[in-house]
């Protein structure tokens, strides 16, 4: 049984439709996902707010149990359980924190800082994937990274465009709060997992979140140690602002066209 999933499920090698960071199979999925979003918000636009609501929920729900269900999967794959999918990074954690938060109201405060870092975490491993070793675009580890992360962008798109966040310049301190939560989750699960002790040994130095290297590994690693936790939090909160500056603008545009349409047809 298991020769038969590996089968199904191991890395394609056909070097006819090969992923990698910004190779032509990249590229079209980046086309398919942008493709896929504009579609559903253009199925949606004239929706309930309820069913719109509803098609986030089960956007973040279908993300996470991909997650999970990637841990029994992914040993079909390649022989192993990647430990680095454990939910340090920004875009695994995020699928987790999305599920929870959607699913418990006492959390809510922090649903659209999750829903946000979700989206950026996203964003920036599909636009970027460099974690990703080259393979057959169809292969299951290629079309499970594409659909996760596509679907964390797409939760993240869908609450901006169909005002389910609270977008207000107070609410952005829970942004702030999330973010260092993450680094320091991410610090201890560095600290954990790299190297050895006396009960695990890796040849991995991880990296989650990048607050142990900066992400391309460039700075002198006696200045990095302090310079890699501050990039990471100050570049995810820039971005972070730049999203909610973004979307209130392009909502104030909108309402001022509305307004204007109202007064011509008055």
């Amino acid at each position: 049984m298991f020769n038969l999933m590996h089968e199904l499920f191991k890395d394609k090698d056909t070097g006819v439709f090969t992923f990698s960071a910004f190779s032509l199979c990249h590229i079209i999925y980046l086309l398919l996902i942008i493709g896929g979003i504009i579609l559903v918000i253009f199925l949606y636009k004239n929706k309930t707010q309820e069913a719109k609501t509803k098609l986030i929920t089960t956007t973040v729900t279908i993300a996470f149990a991909l997650y999970i269900a990637d841990f029994f999967l992914m040993p079909f794959a390649t022989g192993t359980i990647d430990i680095g999918k454990l939910p340090f990074h920004l875009c695994t954690l995020m699928s987790v924190m999305c599920f929870v938060v959607r699913h418990n109201k006492k959390m809510g405060v922090f649903k659209t800082a999750f829903t946000l870092l979700g989206l950026i975490g996203g964003l920036m491993y599909i636009t970027y994937p460099a974690g990703v070793a080259q393979a057959d675009g169809y292969s299951y580890r290629i079309v499970q990274t594409v659909i996760y992360h596509g679907l964390m962008i797409a939760q993240g798109v869908f609450a901006l465009v169909f005002d389910d966040l609270d977008l207000s310049w107070k609410n952005f301190k829970y942004d702030v709060i999330a973010v260092l939560a993450v680094a320091v989750w991410a610090y201890i699960g560095n600290t954990l997992y790299s190297g050895s002790n006396f009960w695990l040994s890796y040849e991995n130095d991880f990296n989650w979140f990048f607050v142990k290297h900066d992400g391309l590994y460039l700075i002198d690693d006696e200045k990095d140690a302090f310079i890699a936790p501050l990039m990471s939090v100050s570049s995810v909160l820039a971005i972070s602002a730049l999203l909610r500056l973004i979307a209130i603008k392009l909502k104030s545009l909108f309402v001022k066209e509305q307004v204007l349409e109202a007064e011509k047809e008055a």
